[in-house]
């Protein structure tokens, strides 16, 4: 397996105009539907929402993988992921413009992804740092209040690869071609 984090990612013209409509849909849907705004930072919420989807689309684009490109109302449920990789390794896809930022999620998001990936950058320019299994980021000691109530946090030196996650040559043995 290869090593994916530091991998620079641009996108082009075209997917760039695809991530500004969808988060800006996204966006407008949720505030339409009354869906209050929690994001973070300062950031302009058009910009984090756009941004987001521009995180999570060259996440795609370095996996190799079709993006989500469904608009709708913010989910809180179990199967709310951005991504789902070989085997249905399904990924939550966090993005910050803040080059040292942390991996973080809610703690009101009660999704149950297998894991989570963090993108760095502004669109058209990303770089992949890592992933942490959902149950590893959602342990009480990773809570922080980070100014918009309690989010769990993770450090970029702490993220990994995703073999070093689960023993993929395993999974990767028992397809039928490699038998």
């Amino acid at each position: 397996m290869r090593n994916l984090i530091g991998s620079k990612i641009i996108l082009s013209k075209e997917e760039q105009t695809i991530c500004e409509n969808i988060g800006i849909q996204r966006y407008n849907i949720n505030r339409q539907k009354g869906v209050k705004d929690k994001k973070i930072g300062k950031d302009d919420n058009y910009f984090v929402d756009i941004n987001g989807f521009g995180g999570e689309f060259a996440f795609c684009k370095l996996f190799n993988i079709m993006p989500d490109f469904l608009v709708q109302v913010t989910q809180t449920n179990k199967n709310d992921y951005d991504a789902l990789l070989f085997n249905c390794i399904s990924v939550d896809v966090k993005a910050t413009d803040v080059i040292t930022g942390r991996l973080l999620t809610p703690l009101w998001k009660i999704d149950e992804v297998d894991c989570y990936a963090l993108m760095i950058g502004e669109i058209p320019c990303y770089t992949f740092k890592g992933f942490m299994l959902g149950e590893d980021l959602k342990k009480q000691n990773r809570l922080k209040d980070l100014g918009r109530g309690m989010n769990y946090a993770a450090e970029q030196n702490e993220l990994k690869e995703l073999h070093d996650l689960y023993e993929l040559d395993k999974i990767i043995n028992t397809y039928p071609e490699n038998k």
